[in-house]
Order: structure tokens, then sequence, then C-alpha cells
């Protein structure tokens, strides 16, 4: 899995490993392990998942890609809007 840009100030692009070709699951935690969002992608309709952090504070953020055999996650940092 890769995340860029990372940080970001905004939105994150998540490339999906081949291992999800078939799906699966993406979660996001906060520093205080708080789950932030939640939702699953079809398979190969998604090579390319976008997270938008806007709103949620600077931070370091957990990103994690799952399915029934496989979990793989990431560090993203988000660096609060300067807008």
């Amino acid at each position: 899995m890769k995340i860029y840009p990372n940080p970001t100030r905004s939105t994150a692009y998540i490339s999906v490993p081949s291992e999800f070709i078939n799906g699966g699951n993406l979660g996001v935690r906060n520093q205080g392990g708080e789950i932030i969002e939640a939702r699953t992608f079809k398979g190969y309709d998604s090579q390319l998942l976008s997270l938008d952090l806007s709103k949620q504070p600077t931070g370091l953020y957990k990103v994690s890609l799952s399915d029934d055999s496989a979990e793989v996650s990431s560090d993203l940092l988000n660096l609060m809007n300067s807008n």
C-alpha cells in the first residue's frame, strides 16, 4: 500500500495492493485509536482510494486495508490546512 501525498493537508490517495483484487475494507484511526473512517471497497473498480482529512486535526493517522485473509497498514501524517 502506498499513500500520497504523505504528509497531506487535505486529500490523500491510497494505492490498493494486488492482494485486494476482490475488494476489502478501509479503516482510518486517529492517534487515540478512534475510528474516524470505515468503508468497504469493491475489487478493482477502485485501484486508488481517496481519503479526505481536511476536517481532521493535525496528527498521525493509521490507515488499514483488510479482507478475510490479509491486512496491511501504514501511517499518514495530516497537517492542518492553512486555508
